[in-house]
């Protein structure tokens, strides 16, 4: 058992590594490139490293969605990096769903243009209550749409959207769970 263990931790810290070296291969290679004149290549490779780092920032963000809370179960997260560095998007979603099949779903998103537009119409207090509903979840305020669902920005760096099918009361018992705080120092 112990043997075990010690192979599942030792496999799980050569991923973390394999994907660090990933990124320095991707970063030497449009480095390479460059240095050669192959703009499109240093271009793709360079593109690809920014990818890789999408992912590995969304994995630290990902391992912040809240555990099931009592009574509910939970799918495995999902992490997704697109898309390029001035354009891309990284993600870490996680399902959620209780005995009755009322479903909640919360995904943290960053590097998105998307977030800064969304952070500047949250501050703006009128354009943000034309929105929907203002309400704070802890000392962020958040947008309530007409069915419940939250959505929130953390700084201009991330947006968190609660939504599904269940009650008002659990999306903002899921979002509470968030670890704000850990959020805003990624």
């Amino acid at each position: 058992m112990r043997s075990t263990i010690l192979a599942v931790a030792f496999s799980g810290l050569l991923a973390g590594a394999a994907l660090a070296d990933e990124v320095a291969e991707a970063i030497e290679a449009g480095r390479k490139a460059y240095a050669d004149g192959e703009l499109a290549k240093a271009k793709e490779a360079l593109g690809l490293a920014a990818q890789l780092i999408g992912q590995k920032h969304a994995e630290a963000y990902g391992k912040l969605l809240p555990p099931p809370l009592t009574g509910w179960t939970a799918d495995e997260i999902e992490i997704t990096a697109v898309g390029s560095a001035a354009y891309g998007a990284s993600s870490a979603l996680r399902r959620y769903e209780n005995k009755a099949g009322d479903q909640i779903e919360v995904q943290i998103s960053s590097d998105s243009a998307v977030i800064a537009q969304f952070a500047t119409m949250m501050a703006t207090r009128e354009v943000a209550g034309a929105m929907g509903k203002i309400v704070t979840i802890g000392n962020e305020r958040a947008l309530q749409s007409v069915d419940g669902d939250l959505h929130m920005t953390v700084g201009s760096k991330f947006i968190i959207a609660v939504q599904g099918s269940a009650s008002v009361s659990d999306k903002f018992a899921y979002a509470r769970a968030i670890d704000i705080a850990a959020l805003s120092k990624l």
